[in-house]
């Protein structure tokens, strides 16, 4: 009897042990989870930015003969320094998923549309336009999620013999940043 009672006792406290045990290493594990995810997080590119197209002033930018990429100069952010104010082209650094936002303000031009466009490597991704009409005040916005490649460009174009106005408030903006990478 006395060995039927130290062999429960043993059995129990070896149960006890590997119940512990996995409760260390579902603990442990999840620890080195929690470090794994940290360190991702720490190491992940950080690319935002936000600008818009005047700094001050107002007026007109275009109408130009041929479509060209708007500079936006007021930067707000530029967080992994990828969107480049002298040229108004942002250039990818890392690959993976971005969101691109812009908008176009037109306000009592003597031309009959305004069109800007959202451009990847020269390639259309989407447009906003505006078509003279009895209203003075015009604004439009649009917005993407475009996969990048390293070295991809996006840029916002005024389309050829069109115009858009900003009075240095911040109509017209340019917008994007990194969902994750790929």
């Amino acid at each position: 009897m006395k060995k039927i009672v130290v062999s429960l006792v043993f059995c129990c406290l070896c149960a006890a042990e590997v119940v512990e045990n996995d409760g260390k290493d579902t603990l442990q594990s999840t620890e080195k989870r929690v470090l794994e995810l940290q360190s991702i997080i720490r190491g992940a590119p950080q690319v935002a930015f936000s600008a818009t197209l005047r700094e001050s002033g107002s007026g007109n930018t275009g109408p130009f003969t041929t479509a060209t990429p708007l500079a936006y100069k007021k930067v707000f952010s530029n967080a992994g320094s990828c969107y480049n104010p002298s040229t108004g082209i942002f250039t990818a650094m890392v690959k993976g998923m971005y969101f691109f936002r812009f908008s176009m303000f037109n306000n009592l031009s003597p031309t009959a549309n305004s069109v800007v466009c959202l451009k990847k490597n020269g390639e259309l991704l989407t447009s906003v336009w505006d078509t003279a009409g009895p209203d003075i005040n015009d604004m439009g916005s649009n917005a993407v999620v475009v996969a990048l490649e390293v070295g991809d460009q996006v840029y916002v174009q005024l389309q050829a013999n069109r115009l858009v106005y900003d009075d240095g408030m911040g109509y017209n903006t340019f917008s994007g940043f990194l969902l994750f990478t790929t």
